[in-house]
């Protein structure tokens, strides 16, 4: 064609709610100064819930909506300049250059053209975006399509009661194939239907594939927020991100707009533009076609219903007969992988002819298996599984002529039967057609997991991996789905898809009851433990879980009221790797701790920041306003910041805790009363009461004029250094465990300062923490009787002696309880000598 097409414009767009429609209008200019207009409408299933959704919101959905059905008529013509009523953000343009240009890579190959001519958006450096907050639920929006990746989502969905309601799009007429298998789900349906401008079927300069994935993707995800839906789920499989071949340096992928790429993008997309509170993903993106088709082999109700033979689904009308065309490539694939899993019976059946006995579908069956020319432009998945599909049906199918031609070249990978990583699936949804797990880490925290599980997936087959089995206990972990991590394991360490406890936790209780998570990395017992006994004083229905109390999912092995509120204590290694945030979030202090686990100061301060990453605006951060590091936090926070309150309205002999760094705690703990609105009488009344944690800051007793204080929980230098500046006459301390290369420098300082004289040094980090021994009495010893005689021997009447090690205790103990228990025992024992 000479006329080339010099502009595709997006014209405009009108948004008619009442009338439950919205008209999207194109335009193609040409050199001659000739131009062709198109419009599409979509028609809505009722009027949108518009009442709770911000103007700005149903903006970008219609901006984005009307971008994506551009994608349709702007490939009839392929024109050189793209024009916008609106304006995009740098990062928007990016999005969609690489939507059209990936998104049509086939098409570019098919008409043979070169896919740098796909459209640069425009952008405006200077815009800038935000994502707005929207109601959230547990309703799910499945698109069902007919095919068995639908379908077996559904399912899953079903068997373990999420709230799912059918998301289904019409383009011409409706479709008998969706009614069918709706009918049998027995789910509500939000149908969308498409009305195409008529002149799509006049001859044009171009033609082909178009990411029709991707247009299904935004008009789901427009029911979701026109109907109060959060989350929109499709079937993609893992099978779907490897290509059909490379063409001008860009790999062409007839499935594109169903691979993990394009859903990362419009994930992103969506959380960065739109809101976070509409999910898009696939819940079967772990699995291999195969083990799709495997799971789906169980639902033989709808075995005459199903298809995924495209035919079906073309705009112009299909001449075959029956659901399966037999002729193109993706019945050659549903057929091979059925028959690995069905008898001949049920597979004859679904197809009504053996497609293993059809000689004129022999080259389809190499290209389908990986021995012809290349894989080819359908829905179908990798040679692998095609192969170990027909590797597994030889022996019912082993007469039959594509068997006798092919079954001697076919190998079993065992790979397709294994899960993969790519995913975004939620935390409720990671379990669904797992049927092997793992408990990394077998303590008190995995044989609750362990219960768990069992109650809740009684089909899940569950295995046990621990540190006590050796060091290469961890091997096993390939052998099985999913693994259930514990959060002293790296997660690094952890090749499969995981999950955590913690994750769990909040993917079942977030929304429905009030959760406050209090971290830091000094006073986080004393401050969860201080709230949990305010609530409790004040009559709240509240339960304490975590670090330092029951494992969390203890507290959903039983019914939980409406209004339970839930403390939980959670370390740097819960936080880690959590996706959520609690409702109300606590930080004392950060200080340099845990670097062995982490590997640097800067990954131990984000796993400590996830605890608010994940709040939107009605979240509560609780800080202490004295440190920079939280300070600094601040920046670009969108919840509620509450510093902790400036006083304690108790007097000093009222307060039982010891230390500006606990009168911290307290006011900390302070806050969160008043966010909750206790009363102050009752915030005094439980201040007064509370007792101190054991092993922090804990009077043991005074013997033989001298006072013995036990902290062994101190385990940095940071945390030894408040103990001093809190205690001041202090002439004896206990220091040393295990070495983590923590600086002692300014601990050095302090202990001159205060002039602490006698010292007990414990390996191995006891040898870094003085630089010079001159005007000290030394002990070095790695046995606590001999440091609580040492104590006796030099300690000065009226003074204290102080257990604080600035170490973490496991080079001569399993933990700091066992080293202050064992302080305390040889304090009471040798003080009658």
């Amino acid at each position: 064609m000479n006329n080339k097409a010099t502009l595709f414009e997006f014209t405009s767009y009108v948004f008619e709610p009442a009338k439950k429609r919205i008209l999207f209008n194109y335009k193609t200019e040409f050199e001659d100064g000739s131009s062709l207009n198109f419009t599409e409408t979509i028609l809505l299933p009722r009027a949108p819930k518009l009442a709770v959704i911000k103007k700005e919101v149903v903006d970008m959905l219609l901006q984005s909506l009307h971008i994506i059905l551009g994608i349709s008529y702007y490939k009839f013509y392929c024109a050189t300049k793209i024009a916008l009523p609106y304006q995009l953000s740098k990062a928007e343009a990016d999005f969609w250059n690489i939507i059209y240009k990936k998104g049509l890579g086939e098409f570019f190959y098919q008409n043979n053209l070169n896919p740098n001519i796909s459209p640069k958006f425009p952008f405006q450096k200077e815009r800038k975006l935000t994502a707005y907050f929207l109601p959230k639920n547990n309703r799910c929006l499945v698109g069902i399509g007919g095919g068995k990746d639908s379908i077996v989502v559904a399912e899953l969905l079903k068997q373990y009661s999420f709230d799912i309601t059918a998301f289904t799009v019409q383009t011409n007429k409706e479709s008998e194939l969706v009614k069918d298998v709706i009918g049998i789900l027995k789910v509500e349906e939000l149908k969308i239907k498409r009305q195409l401008d008529e002149k799509i079927h006049q001859k044009h300069a171009y033609d082909g594939h178009i990411p029709i994935s991707a247009i299904y993707a935004f008009l789901g995800l427009a029911e979701a927020i026109f109907y109060g839906y959060s989350y929109v789920i499709v079937g993609n499989e893992f099978s779907s991100n490897f290509g059909n071949t490379t063409y001008k340096n860009l790999e062409i992928n007839h499935q594109w707009s169903k691979s993990y790429e394009f859903e990362t993008l419009m994930h992103q997309y969506v959380v960065n533009y739109i809101s976070p509170d509409v999910v898009y993903f696939s819940l079967l993106r772990r699995f291999y076609e195969i083990r799709i088709v495997k799971l789906f082999s169980a639902y033989k109700k709808y075995f005459g219903y199903f298809s995924s033979c495209n035919n079906n689904f073309k705009i112009q009308d299909t001449k075959h007969q029956g659901l399966w065309c037999g002729q193109c490539a993706k019945c050659v694939f549903v057929f091979t992988l059925l028959s690995a899993f069905l008898s001949k019976k049920e597979l004859l059946d679904i197809f009504g002819k053996n497609l293993y006995q059809n000689s004129s579908l022999l080259p389809l069956f190499k290209d389908v298996l990986g021995f012809g020319t290349m894989k080819p432009f359908d829905c179908v998945g990798t040679f692998q599984e095609a192969q170990i599909a027909l590797y597994l049906a030889k022996k019912e199918f082993n007469g039959d002529y594509i068997v006798r031609q092919l079954g001697n070249r076919v190998k079993y990978y065992k790979e397709v039967f294994l899960t993969n990583n790519q995913t975004h699936i939620p935390e409720q949804f990671k379990f669904l057609g797992m049927e092997t797990a793992l408990i990394a880490g077998f303590g008190k925290e995995g044989k609750i997991t362990q219960q768990y599980l069992k109650k809740y997936y009684p089909k899940l087959k569950i295995g046990i991996a621990d540190a006590k089995e050796g060091r290469d206990y961890l091997k096993k972990q390939q052998d099985f789905d999913i693994a259930i991590k514990t959060p002293g394991i790296k997660k690094e360490l952890i090749t499969i898809p995981y999950t955590t406890a913690t994750n769990i936790f909040f993917s079942k209780i977030l929304g429905k009851n009030t959760i406050i998570g209090i971290t830091g990395s000094k006073g986080k017992s004393t401050t969860s433990s201080l709230i949990y006994h305010i609530l409790k004083t004040a009559g709240k229905d509240v339960e304490f879980l975590g670090n330092i109390g029951t494992p969390m999912l203890q507290a959903l092995l039983h019914p939980i009221p409406k209004n339970k509120i839930f403390v939980l204590e959670l370390s740097s290694y819960q936080l880690d790797d959590i996706t959520y945030s609690p409702d109300i979030a606590v930080i004392t202090n950060v200080f340099k701790e845990h670097l062995d686990f982490h590997g640097s100061f800067k990954n131990y301060s984000n796993a400590k920041r996830n605890i608010i990453n994940f709040q939107n605006k009605s979240g509560f951060f609780v800080y202490n306003q004295k440190s920079k590091e939280l300070a600094q936090w601040l920046k670009g926070y969108g919840g509620t910041a509450v510093p902790f309150v400036g006083n304690i309205p108790l007097q000093g002999g009222d307060i039982p805790l010891i230390g500006e760094h606990n009168k911290d705690n307290i006011k900390a703990a302070i806050a969160i009363a008043n966010i909750l609105h206790i009363k102050e009488e009752l915030i005094k009344k439980a201040i007064k009461s509370f007792k101190p944690l054991p092993h922090r800051l804990e009077f043991v007793g005074k013997f033989k004029e001298i006072t013995f204080i036990n902290d062994a929980n101190a385990a940095i230098p940071e945390a030894t250094i408040m103990a001093i500046k809190s205690l001041k006459n202090i002439d004896t301390i206990f220091l040393g465990g295990q070495d983590r290369g923590y600086d002692f420098r300014q601990l050095e300082k302090v202990i001159k300062k205060y002039n602490i004289k006698n010292i007990v040094l414990f390996p191995d980090s006891g040898s870094s923490i003085l630089t010079s021994t001159k005007g000290f009495n030394v002990l070095k010893t790695k046995s606590m009787k001999e440091a609580v005689k040492f104590a006796y021997q030099y300690t000065k009447k009226g003074s204290i002696c102080l257990l604080s090690c600035a170490s973490p205790s496991y080079s001569l103990w399993k933990n700091f309880e066992e080293k202050g228990d064992q302080f305390k025992k040889f304090t009471k024992e040798l003080s009658n000598n």
